[in-house]
């Protein structure tokens, strides 16, 4: 029973996600939707004639038609969306195929047309927003049964048939047997009671004697139609159907013994169905950046016009939880606090008709007459915004949560080792979308302030600084620091390594300009060069310019080749080396005993110095495999006259340890962390590693 009760939760929880990204994904259709319903209900003449005069005295027809095109098909829509994104995420069962998406939304399609057309629902009406609830239950119930009746009557064709058909064979018999189910479903729905809220229309008679009745009828009212918002029920149009039992005739007066359905469109809805002008205050005033603030920058105008689908489907608020008693709450808060002051007296109201697209404060004039209205909704605005803001806290926290989640789960995914040549940075889903979110910024961010160099220097067996190797840092706007490697390799699938590089090598020469004129002109500058960078071919000019520029020799510059990507078996590989060579400019190899074809490297380039992989260095004292590799290298290098470079030392242990197997030259922690120009410049002029001597001293660094 128990894990029952957790496979229920867990596919509620399924549907609810589907069903708030299926809204998400329909926002083109809400804001088209939107923007026509605003235009076509403008309460201001000038706009009117703008529109005529650009549309022709047809303009009306022409935004009621784009009405009809979106808002007029949205739950048809709704059907297909959600039952393609429920499929994809239910997946394949254990011994199932996975089921078409195709084949699910013409499912989903048809299904939802007959319980349209076999219920009798007007074509065109009964395709749209009225019908939101019917969308949702066909596009769940479309996959959940599919699975089923696939399983039972799915038929197999042969594997080695073309694939389009073999989906099309497959799903056939079982899309057959749902649409009859469909058909004798509503059939038999047809025989129940039509629901209702007619109950709305036994309250004045029960409460009037002791109570004006507009209490309740507004109360009821207001909580009525926001329960039926909140399940995807077009609360509205339900209310009109109850419209002369509530608020009587239309046109009349305020009557007490009536709700008043001006009194809740001017007081208790400012901003459209659950008061969400508040809302989106409460957006801007929480969310300083992302979607939250862009959603409420694109709903703040259709807010202002009592229009707010944007808000409701694009949160969304319809069947999220988390916005359930906020959007109930705070109309219902507003609608008492205006029937307080109109039995208190002290809100006067006019017989007249304000257009339900009138803007507060102008609609509260107009309905009053007095200062007092646009008061009123001023204090109804900040009362709304004040009960939406801890339920925007909490939903901007969570997102933010999600965001980091997936920011890392992305870092992760293109920074694991092991990775064989094929393109890392993730192409779909979450992952995808936000991997490409940090190229695009890391393409805007370079050559700004975010891209950093930081230097870590190397010292030989004396513990003399012999060079420094120029690293890579990047400071997102947002998550702030990011893996070196990581940005590395969206700059390589992303198409801007060469520009990253470029800016790298600028900026590495531009410092040691400055080092030589403090005197470490003996200071060697490593700078990195992806193989990708080897294939261009401008990669030799672009180094000749910056020694020019700079006013440096050729072996101060050191270029060390990292195998981030396999290096490239090209011509234009092998002469931009030697040319590079033929300069006087030395070559390394990066992470050398654990790259692609490290070993053949030497045979084919000139090598000043091998660095050894990390993943060697590390744990030399305490496994026996590593030392014998180190100590391979170390041989191969001395009897080829290559300088061995171990990196990632720690400790003096380590560091005598990688020496009596044949290191020459060290980097790491034992000696410096990676340094800002500055800080290294001094550290290179003795302040820094006199420091580091006295630490080592004094025990501090063993």
């Amino acid at each position: 029973m128990r894990n029952l009760a957790r496979r229920c939760r867990r596919r509620l929880a399924l549907w609810a996600l589907t069903v708030r990204d299926s809204f998400v994904l329909l926002l083109p259709l809400t804001f088209l939707g939107v923007t026509a319903t605003l235009l076509a209900n403008a309460p201001f003449a000038a706009v009117q004639r703008v529109l005529a005069a650009l549309l022709g005295d047809g303009w009306r027809d022409i935004m009621d038609a784009v009405v009809n095109a979106t808002y007029g098909v949205f739950g048809l829509a709704l059907a297909v969306v959600v039952g393609i994104r429920l499929a994809r995420r239910l997946g394949a069962g254990p011994s199932d195929e996975t089921l078409p998406e195709v084949s699910v939304g013409m499912a989903a399609l048809v299904n939802f047309m007959l319980c349209l057309t076999i219920g009798n629902a007007p074509a065109l009406t009964g395709m749209g927003r009225d019908s939101m609830l019917l969308g949702l239950l066909v596009g769940l119930a479309t996959p959940e049964l599919l699975r089923p009746l696939t399983r039972i009557f799915g038929v197999k064709p042969d594997h080695d048939c073309d694939p389009t058909f073999y989906a099309a064979i497959r799903m056939t018999p079982p899309l057959v047997v749902l649409g009859i189910g469909v058909i004798l479903g509503v059939e038999a729905a047809k025989t129940l009671p039509a629901p209702g809220v007619r109950w709305l229309a036994a309250l004045p008679p029960t409460v009037h004697g002791w109570i004006d009745a507009d209490w309740s009828l507004c109360t009821a009212a207001v909580v009525a139609s926001h329960l039926l918002w909140f399940v995807g029920i077009h609360g509205n149009m339900v209310l009109e159907q109850q419209a002369q039992a509530l608020f009587g005739a239309g046109g009349a007066a305020y009557n007490p013994v009536l709700g008043w359905h001006p009194l809740l469109g001017t007081f208790g809805m400012i901003g459209g169905a659950g008061a969400t002008l508040g809302l989106t205050l409460a957006l801007f005033i929480v969310a300083r950046e992302g979607p939250f603030r862009r959603l409420a920058a694109v709903s703040v105008l259709p807010s202002l016009f009592n229009i707010n689908e944007l808000l409701i489907f694009g949160l969304p608020i319809a069947l999220n939880p988390l916005f359930l008693w906020p959007f109930v709450l705070a109309p219902l808060v507003m609608t008492l606090i205006a029937l307080t002051a109109v039995h208190a007296g002290l809100l006067p109201l006019l017989d007249v008709q304000v257009p339900w697209t009138t803007p507060p404060l102008l609609s509260g004039y107009l309905l009053t007459g007095s200062w007092r209205g646009p008061a009123l909704q001023v204090l109804g605005l900040l009362v709304s915004t004040l009960i939406y803001l801890p339920f925007v806290r909490r939903a901007e926290a969570r997102r933010v949560r999600a965001q980091s989640a997936a920011f890392h789960a992305t870092v992760n995914a293109i920074a694991t080792e092991g990775r064989p040549q094929t393109q890392s940075v993730p192409l779909h889903g979450e992952l995808g979308l936000v991997a490409r979110g940090l190229l695009a910024a890391l393409t805007r961010d370079l050559g700004t302030a975010a891209l950093t160099l930081a230097f870590q220097p190397k010292h030989d067996h004396r513990g003399v600084a012999v060079g420094v190797e120029a690293l890579l840092r990047w400071r997102h706007a947002r998550h702030g620091a990011v893996r070196a490697d990581v940005a590395v390799t969206l700059a390589e699938e992303g198409g801007v390594i060469r520009a990253l590089g470029a800016w790298v090598m600028e900026e590495a020469c531009a410092r040691k300009a400055q080092w030589n004129a403090l005197g470490l002109s003996h200071i060697t500058m490593a700078i990195n060069v992806s193989p990708l960078q080897l294939d261009d071919p401008l990669l030799p000019a672009l180094l000749a310019r910056c020694l020019e520029r700079y006013g440096l020799t050729p072996g101060e510059i050191e270029l060390e080749i990292t195998e981030s990507q396999a290096i490239p078996v090209r011509q234009v590989v092998d002469q931009n080396l030697a040319l590079i060579v033929a300069m006087g400019v030395s070559l390394a190899m990066d992470d050398f005993g654990m790259g692609y074809s490290s070993l053949l490297h030497m045979r084919r380039f000139s090598i000043h110095s091998l660095k050894i992989d990390g993943s060697l260095t590390r744990d030399v004292l305490t496994n026996p495999i590593s030392r014998d590799i180190i100590h391979t290298i170390a041989t191969l290098g001395r009897t080829r006259q290559v300088e061995v470079v171990a990196e990632f030392v720690e400790t003096a242990e380590q560091r005598d340890t990688l020496a009596a197997l044949g290191c020459g030259v060290f980097q790491g922690y034992l000696y410096s962390a990676p340094l800002p120009a500055a800080a290294c410049a001094e550290y290179l002029l003795g302040a820094g590693a006199g420091a580091a001597a006295s630490r080592r001293e004094s025990g501090l660094i063993s």
